[in-house]
C-alpha cells in the first residue's frame, strides 16, 4: 500500500511539474504577443486538464493514506 501511495505521489509531482512548464510557456508566448501559438498548442485546455488530473490524484492519495492509517490502527489492537 505504501508503494502505491508513493507511486501516486510521484505521478502527482510530475503532473505539477508539467503544469508549471506549460504555464511558463503560455506566459512567455503571451508576453511575446503570440496568442495564436497558445491557441495552436491548446495550452489552456492542456493546463486545465492537468489541474483536474492533479486534483484527482490528490484525492486518491488522501483516500489511500486514510485507508492505510485505519488498517494500521486495527492491526495494533
Amino acid at each position: 500500500m505504501t508503494q502505491l501511495i508513493q507511486n501516486y505521489t510521484n505521478s502527482r509531482d510530475l503532473v505539477k511539474q508539467r503544469i508549471t512548464e506549460l504555464s511558463e510557456l503560455r506566459s512567455s508566448l503571451m508576453k511575446k504577443g503570440d496568442s495564436a501559438r497558445v491557441m495552436e498548442l491548446d495550452l489552456d485546455r492542456r493546463i486545465r486538464l492537468l489541474y483536474e488530473e492533479h486534483g484527482e490524484m490528490q484525492e486518491i492519495i488522501s483516500h489511500l493514506t486514510s485507508y492505510n492509517r485505519r488498517r494500521e490502527s486495527f492491526g495494533k489492537m
